[in-house]
């Protein structure tokens, strides 16, 4: 490695060659803001980037992405991203991984990174995202634009007490605005069209600029954080996050649970670290049954049952045999531990985790992917 390269940021308390090389940051989303969180990570010389997206690069994406060029419509972003931020310093290991990062990234492949940064623009997507961060215990940092603020909130997950969450202040509007995604019974909405939020470049750059600040700068803040920068008026404001106890979100995360690897057999797993456990929290919702109520007819159910709902959308409710919307079905995400059992058998459940009380105020995340 040529030091020569980091020169001028050498002399920055922080900015170390050494410790930015050890770095790994895992970054979800790869459109404007995630172009410029990338951007400043390899600048900066952090040693290893993950870049997670599920989308193809559009033409409407090169006004705001400092990577993308024409030649790359219809490749996917996090490839294209990559590929072009590994020119910038071929010291930064950077890889591309393709597809919905909450399908991508698994609870083991997130310990032992610096920082998990959500540049997505689904709040449901920084909910989930949250979670893991919190279980694996990883910095975690947020960042959102429109056309004109930029806002970046950071929670340090990383430090051993229990920081405020992602959704710790959240109103109740953006439950009822994940909620307009979905039909009753947990499944999407097949006709919902997703609202669009006119942006710029200018309110990436500086989203991308403070995200990495709270990345490389996690310290400085005493705890959660939010900034909000208006780029047209030129003013900004830091506030700080206290935890909600009634949170949704980190209530079942609060003590924080073990992590343990189910490693085949979820049901011998899950009696030895959370013995006597009679209920469990999944991390993904289980179709647990599936009939008509018109015709009685169940052949179709097996294509469904045991499967994670969100696999399908509201159409499985009209009955594929006499074609009434008159399906029944089960949809949970929580559960007895037998009735998981008599759906699963020994087979992990179709989901990234699940958690269960394992006594004494201990609780416990059964990791079903590793």
């Amino acid at each position: 490695m040529n030091r020569d390269r980091y020169l001028r940021q050498q002399a920055i308390e922080g900015l170390g060659v050494e410790r930015l090389a050890r770095m790994r940051v895992v970054v979800a989303g790869a459109g404007a803001v995630g172009n410029e969180v990338v951007k400043n990570l390899a600048l900066t010389g952090v040693g290893r980037l993950d870049v997670h997206d599920f989308d193809r690069v559009e033409l409407h994406n090169l006004t705001r992405s400092v990577f993308l060029r024409e030649s790359d419509v219809g490749r996917p972003k996090a490839a294209a991203v990559a590929a072009r931020a590994a020119e910038v310093d071929p010291n930064v290991r950077i890889r591309a991984i393709e597809g919905d990062a909450w399908r991508t990234l698994t609870l083991a492949g997130l310990y032992g990174c610096d920082a998990l940064v959500a540049a997505v623009d689904s709040l449901e997507a920084r909910m989930k995202l949250s979670q893991l961060a919190q279980i694996a215990r990883v910095d975690f940092v947020t960042a959102g634009i429109d056309s004109r603020y930029a806002t970046v909130e950071a929670f340090p997950y990383a430090r051993g007490e229990a920081p405020a969450c992602y959704e710790c202040h959240l109103p109740e509007s953006a439950y009822r605005k994940v909620a307009e995604r979905y039909s009753c019974g947990w499944l999407r909405r097949a006709l919902h069209a997703e609202a669009t939020v006119p942006t710029t470049a200018i309110t990436a750059s500086v989203a991308g600029a403070l995200a990495v600040q709270a990345v490389l700068r996690p310290d400085e803040a005493a705890g959660a954080s939010r900034v909000l920068v208006d780029t047209r008026g030129g003013t900004a404001s830091r506030v700080a996050l206290a935890r909600n106890a009634e949170c949704p979100g980190c209530g079942l995360l609060v003590p924080r649970p073990r992590r343990v690897a189910a490693r085949g057999d979820w049901r011998s797993a899950l009696s030895t670290h959370a013995p006597g456990a009679a209920f469990v929290t999944l991390s993904d919702a289980l179709i647990f049954g599936y009939a008509c109520t018109a015709c009685g007819a169940t052949d179709v159910s097996r294509t469904y049952v045991g499967h994670a709902a969100a696999e399908f959308d509201d159409r499985i409710t009209r009955c594929a045999s006499c074609g009434e919307l008159a399906v029944r079905i089960d949809v949970r995400a929580e559960a007895r531990v037998d009735e998981l059992a008599a759906l699963c058998g020994r087979t992990p459940p179709p989901a990234k985790f699940l958690l269960a009380n394992a006594g004494s105020g201990d609780a416990v995340c059964l990791d079903l992917e590793e």
